[in-house]
């Protein structure tokens, strides 16, 4: 490794060495997405503090068991953080520390304030990093804003968003620490459905406004389970989100998405990554795209990669910013502390600019 003399950014000249610190759910996924990404990379260490997790994940992927994060941090080329959300930080602050590239998964932290604050001293280092809204690389949400975008569809008018799963304190997920709000910082909107506001940013436009109520179905203390908000554009759109986490382990997690345009409608269904991406306009010409079809159209849209974990890796690899860095994760961030805002208060309208600290 080298380090450019203009920036802090970390130029890997050999295939990189990835570490994992976290070794959960979400790890094995990125990991699986790592090794079908195409880039040479080395697997490096991983940490957990569920021993035998760190084991059964180091057989799967081919890393290595270490005994700390720090040890992680000093072999690795770039890793990758993929504990519960209140770790985030610190974590982050550990590899900036270390002059090491980084991948956090989402939320970024537990609330508004340490994520403005993860986001300012991520900048400030000039490592390349990245947060784990990978949706912004999903073919079914590429196509989508290609169709919205497209002048023969008219201005945008409104998109409903509906976004459910059981909750994943239980099922396969096993994420227990999703009901301990010391660890989670908050429930269905934060941990699950920034993802979704940051989508109604990408494929409607920004967020000038919002409206929200929620619900603690669960009796769970700072863990809503269901929250419904209403949603103004700065374009004139309007919109909702509902997103929800039940009990119903035999439903898989699943997004509905319908965005309504002057002459054109589009729908996200049943997958919202391999699609099928539906429209019908106007004058009854009407289209669907999925699967391979959906993948191949889109790969040139994506950014650098289509596949999120390749393209950070890459990124690591040129010494390059990746995409999306935190300053994107911060702007759902502040869109999600608006909702929570006006759940919080009747469900009165917010300003999202107001939303500063």
């Amino acid at each position: 490794m080298r380090r450019l003399h203009s920036t802090s950014v970390i130029c890997v000249t050999h295939s990189p060495v990835i570490g994992f610190i976290g070794t959960g759910h979400i790890a094995t996924f990125h990991s699986k997405m790592l090794k079908i990404s195409g880039v040479n990379l080395v697997r490096g260490g991983c940490y957990d503090i569920d021993v035998a997790r760190s084991e059964a994940f180091a057989k799967a992927s081919g890393s290595t068991v270490m005994s700390s994060e720090q040890e992680v941090i000093n072999s690795s080329d770039a890793v990758y953080i993929c504990t519960w959300t209140s770790e985030h930080q610190r974590l982050a602050d550990m590899c900036i520390a270390a002059g090491k590239p980084f991948f956090c998964e989402k939320p970024l932290s537990v609330d508004f304030t340490h994520a403005l604050t993860m986001n300012a001293q991520a900048s400030a280092s000039g490592l390349t990093h990245q947060c784990g809204l990978i949706l912004r690389r999903s073919p079914a949400y590429l196509w989508a804003r290609e169709l919205i975008t497209d002048p023969k569809a008219g201005a945008v008018m409104s998109v409903v968003f509906r976004d459910d799963q059981f909750i994943p304190i239980q099922g396969h997920y096993k994420s227990t620490w999703r009901g301990d709000v010391e660890k989670a910082g908050a429930g269905t909107l934060l941990e699950h459905s920034i993802h979704d506001v940051d989508m109604l940013r990408f494929l409607i436009g920004e967020v000038e406004s919002v409206s929200a109520r929620a619900t603690y179905k669960h009796g769970i203390e700072g863990i809503e389970d269901c929250v419904a908000a209403s949603v103004q554009f700065a374009n004139g759109a309007v919109g909702t989100l509902t997103t929800i986490w039940h009990d119903n382990l035999s439903r898989p997690s699943l997004r509905h998405v319908e965005v309504f345009c002057e002459h054109r409608t589009v729908i996200i269904a049943a997958d919202d990554w391999f699609g099928p991406v539906t429209w019908s306009d106007t004058d009854g010409a009407t289209g669907s795209l999925e699967g391979t079809e959906l993948t191949e159209r889109t790969a040139p849209l994506a950014m650098k990669d289509a596949n999120p974990d390749g393209a950070f890796v890459r990124c690591v690899v040129d010494g390059e910013a990746a995409f999306p860095a935190f300053d994107i994760a911060l702007e759902a961030h502040r869109i999600v502390e608006a909702m929570y805002r006006s759940a919080r208060n009747s469900g009165n309208s917010v300003d999202v600019k107001s939303v500063t600290e």
